[in-house]
């Protein structure tokens, strides 16, 4: 990696080259190094110009274990979620040593368990305006008008989060249009200048194309299992999508290739302290005691800064730091539904307001259809799970607007997850719908800074709000440069734009004719690995020339995890080697995305992850066969609950 200070540039190569040496006077140009690229063979790519380089690969996960043991840190990051992942990067952009760890894996909780989307808020839009929401006739609408100042604010700054949340990875991000059936005339101005309100508000930033009203006609023919009864036309307006588990995943690796150490899987026992008790004014939190989960080891993180990213999990840390504190997260079970892929057109979404205020998404993702959410109060869990009223709830409101029905045997797939739902002054914590979704940067004795609140689009600025306040707060960090991740770009996104001049499609014509993939397969990897899919590749191919080797035609068979998927068991082999992952959880949930698009299909793959998996980790029987219980475990909840 090549790093210029002045310029924030990234490039993801080494300036040796086959031919003409493009990086090497890029090198000359730009003189700070901040990580050199792995000289693994393996990781050589050729350029779209010819020349070729090495990319990135991250240090093993032993390595960084043993950086975390011996050195002393100027920040500590408790939590591997979007927020906490957001915070290692933002601060070792700054030039402060930093380290993170995360109880179970990268995106494990709620960073894993949401719409999918990047998006400024729908439903906070109408609140600004709106006393209740959604209003029932033409009275209603004037009988309930209002503004909401702070609610325009939480959309202005998600919407300027997501445009960056776009350019940063837009290999793997991309504007989804969602249609908002109409079924009354009256409705139709209101939702025109509704979305013409969101793109106004987005400004030059907005990085979508701008809404627009089509006619019955034209709705029926984007979205035909849109019920055709009693509409009106729709309005058609723009967010961004993601894969959100993987992102989480490359704003970790990309922390970890500008400096910062990390380790999943590694539990905070308690935190360190000096100067006495908390009530005393010398206290002060100067790291933590971790365990490793998986080999039982016990050390202590030493840093001059604790900043506590847990989400739903955020009052366990902050009492840790002091039993007093009062605490301010609300958690809030979400719950999301995967059916088949027929239920929704391949690139068009559907946004309604249901009977009771909510907003519900029926969107086309990942060669499925996504449904969701609810908004219930719930107690704080490592595994919330859907329950049937909850899928009920989602499977009449998609009924009540689809001409095509669904029941409960379209299910793949159900699961929940927990919003961390900051608890505001004179808010009634029982009706989650009115607490804010807004970040908080609390700051509680000893100086343990806890980021609260907020959502996946926001969680560049919520990092960056979380190192400023460490940086004001704490004398030790006076060398921190200012915030570099306004324009930052994710590893695999071709930041020097030599791979494949940010031309995505580039990589997929190079895993089709040169690899001689599938094109499901191809699309598949580019827009979950970017410019890292031709790594991948590389080991898919690895793989299949020793089975090329027993069969007859001698032709490249690269095996799927699933007939109905396109992951390919070498991304397996990818994410032990690569990509951190160490349980077959991490896999099938979180490195591959098949737990959560098909939970049957998730566990008739569950033996061959196993089977690769402690062969490439060295697993014994008695480890395997704990991976498998609790595998299985979690697949139960990730299915349609039976009661």
């Amino acid at each position: 990696t090549i790093y210029h200070k002045r310029s924030n540039i990234q490039f993801e190569g080494w300036e040796q080259t086959a031919t003409e040496n493009k990086l090497g006077r890029m090198r000359s140009w730009f003189p700070y190094p901040k990580a050199e690229a792995d000289t693994t063979p393996t990781n050589w790519v050729q350029c779209d110009d010819g020349t070729s380089f090495n990319l990135y690969s991250p240090p093993s996960r032993e390595d960084m274990k043993q950086r975390i043991r011996s050195e002393e840190f100027d920040i500590l990051v408790i939590g591997g979620g979007a927020t906490g992942s957001g915070v290692a990067n933002d601060a070792a952009l700054r030039g402060l040593k930093t380290a993170m760890v995360e109880m179970d894996d990268f995106a494990s909780g709620t960073s894993s368990k949401s719409t999918k989307l990047i998006h400024g808020g729908l439903r906070y839009l109408a609140l600004a305006f709106q006393k209740t929401i959604p209003p029932k006739s033409p009275l209603d609408l004037i009988m309930n008008l209002h503004y909401d100042h702070s609610m325009m604010q939480v959309v202005s700054h998600d919407l300027y989060e997501r445009a960056f949340m776009i350019q940063s990875a837009p290999f793997m991000t991309t504007p989804l249009p969602m249609m908002i059936p109409i079924k009354h005339y009256w409705e139709i101005p209101m939702m025109w200048i509704s979305g013409k309100m969101y793109d106004f508000i987005a400004g030059s930033r907005r990085s979508v194309p701008e809404s627009h009203f089509i006619s019955r006609s034209e709705a029926l023919y984007q979205f035909p299992t849109l019920n055709p009864e009693g509409l009106k036309g729709a309005v058609v307006l723009y967010d961004g999508q993601q894969n959100d588990t993987r992102m989480n995943l490359y704003i970790a690796l990309t922390a970890a290739q500008n400096g910062a150490a990390m380790l999943n899987h590694t539990e905070v026992l308690h935190l360190l302290s000096t100067g006495g008790k908390p009530d005393s004014e010398t206290y002060k939190v100067t790291g933590a005691r971790v365990r490793d989960r998986h080999t039982g080891e016990t050390f202590d993180i030493k840093a001059k800064q604790v900043i506590n990213a847990t989400g739903p999990f955020a009052d366990t840390i902050r009492k840790m730091a002091d039993p007093d504190v009062t605490e301010i997260i609300v958690p809030a079970k979400g719950s999301h539904l995967i059916m088949p892929d027929h239920f929704s057109p391949d690139h068009m979404g559907c946004v309604w307001f249901t009977q009771d205020g909510r907003v519900l998404y029926l969107l086309p993702w990942e060669g499925s259809t996504i449904a969701g959410t609810t908004d219930i109060k719930e107690a704080l869990s490592t595994q919330p799970s859907c329950t049937l009223k909850e899928v009920d709830f989602i499977l009449d409101e998609c009924n009540r607007t689809l001409s095509r029905p669904m029941n409960h045997s379209h299910v793949r797939a159900a699961w929940a997850g927990l919003r961390p739902l900051v608890r505001a002054p004179g808010a009634d914590p029982n009706d989650t719908k009115k607490l804010a979704r807004d970040h908080v940067v609390d700051v509680v004795r000893g100086n343990l800074i806890s980021i609260c609140g907020g959502k996946w689009t926001t969680y560049r600025k919520m990092a960056e709000d979380a190192v400023d306040k460490a940086v004001a707060t704490n004398p030790g960090l006076s060398h921190a440069t200012a915030c570099a991740t306004h324009d930052l770009k994710l590893v695999g996104a071709d930041r020097g734009g030599l791979v494949c001049n940010q031309t995505f499609d580039k990589v997929v014509v190079t895993l089709r004719e040169k690899y001689d993939m599938d094109k499901s397969v191809a699309k598949h990897l580019m827009q979950n690995y970017g410019t890292r899919a031709l790594l991948v590749a590389k080991v898919a191919e690895e793989i299949a020339s020793v089975d090329k080797e027993k069969t007859k035609d001698h032709a490249f068979r690269y095996k799927r995890l699933a007939t109905k998927y396109p992951m390919l068991e070498a991304e397996v082999v990818f994410a032990c080697r690569q990509e951190y992952a160490c349980t077959a959880v991490d896999v099938l949930a979180r490195r591959t995305r098949l737990a959560f698009l098909d939970s049957k299909a998730a566990e008739t793959a569950l033996p061959r992850v196993l089977d690769m998996m402690a062969a490439e980790l060295k697993w014994s029987s008695k480890r395997k066969e704990q991976e498998r219980k609790e595998a299985v475990t979690f697949l139960e909840s990730m299915s349609m609950p039976l009661n």
